[in-house]
C-alpha cells in the first residue's frame, strides 16, 4: 500500500479530499500522513479521524525535524499544501516524490499562496483560469508541469472559487496517480463537469462525486 505524506498550514481541504475519497472507495487505498508547521484545520481533522499526524518546527535554516519524520515514514508521494518553500537538500533526497497544487495556469502567477491568484487573474481579465498540479523543485513554483485543468471566468469570483478548489482535488488526484502508478494509469475522473476540462481524461468508467460527497470534505 502506498504511503501518502500532506505537509499542511491550513485548512486541508485538499487532505479531507484524499482521504474522503479513499473512505468511499473512489480511490485506491493508501496509508495517510500528515505533518503540520502550526496549529491549523488540517491537523485537527488528522486527529479527529485518527491519521498519524506530527506538528513540527521548520524553516529551511533548521529541517531537520522535517528530515526526521521523511526517513521514518518513509512516504512515496509528499504532498506540499503548507505555506513553507522546502529547502533544497531535501527536495534532492526526495526528487521525484514532493508535488503541489497551484490555483494558476503555470507558469501565470507562480509565487502567489491560496486564493491569490484566482483574485490577480479576475484583476488583470484573464479568460481562463485553472489549477496546475506540478513537482516542487528547489525554486517557488517553478517544477515540472504533471497535469493541468482549464476554464472560462465568465461567471461570479465565488463561483470560480468553488469550481477551482473542486477542479484543484481532480488535478491533484490525477497528478498523484501518474506519479504513483505512471502515465498510463488513469484515475476514475471523479469529478465530472462540462464546465472544466482536463489534461488527462478518465479510461475508466466515471464515478461522480455529489453534493453530499463535497459537504463531507468541507465540513468534517
Amino acid at each position: 500500500m502506498k504511503k501518502i505524506l500532506f505537509l499542511a498550514s491550513g485548512g486541508g481541504g485538499n487532505f479531507r479530499f484524499v482521504h474522503q475519497g479513499i473512505l468511499g472507495g473512489y480511490f485506491n487505498p493508501a496509508e495517510l500522513y500528515l505533518i503540520a508547521d502550526r496549529g491549523c484545520g488540517a491537523i485537527e481533522y488528522a486527529k479527529n479521524v485518527g491519521i498519524p499526524n506530527f506538528l513540527i518546527e521548520y524553516s529551511r535554516k533548521s529541517p531537520e525535524e522535517l528530515r526526521s519524520h521523511l526517513l521514518d515514514i518513509k512516504p512515496d508521494l509528499i504532498i506540499t499544501n503548507w505555506h513553507k518553500i522546502i529547502d533544497a537538500d531535501t527536495v534532492r533526497a526526495n526528487e521525484g516524490k514532493f508535488i503541489n497544487l497551484h490555483y494558476s495556469l503555470l507558469p501565470a502567477f507562480g509565487g502567489l499562496i491560496g486564493l491569490e491568484p484566482i483574485k490577480k487573474a479576475y484583476e488583470q481579465g484573464c479568460k481562463f483560469i485553472g489549477p496546475t498540479c506540478h513537482f516542487v523543485d528547489e525554486g517557488v513554483d517553478t517544477g515540472r508541469i504533471i497535469t493541468q485543468a482549464i476554464f472560462t471566468t465568465d461567471r461570479p469570483f465565488e463561483e470560480s472559487v468553488t469550481l477551482m478548489f473542486r477542479s484543484g482535488c481532480v488535478t491533484l488526484l490525477n497528478g498523484m496517480n501518474i506519479v504513483l502508478f505512471g502515465e498510463g494509469a488513469m484515475p476514475t475522473r471523479a469529478f465530472s463537469c462540462s464546465e472544466v476540462i482536463f489534461d488527462q481524461p478518465s479510461t475508466a468508467s466515471p464515478h461522480h462525486f455529489n453534493e453530499q460527497f463535497w459537504s463531507r470534505v468541507a465540513n468534517t
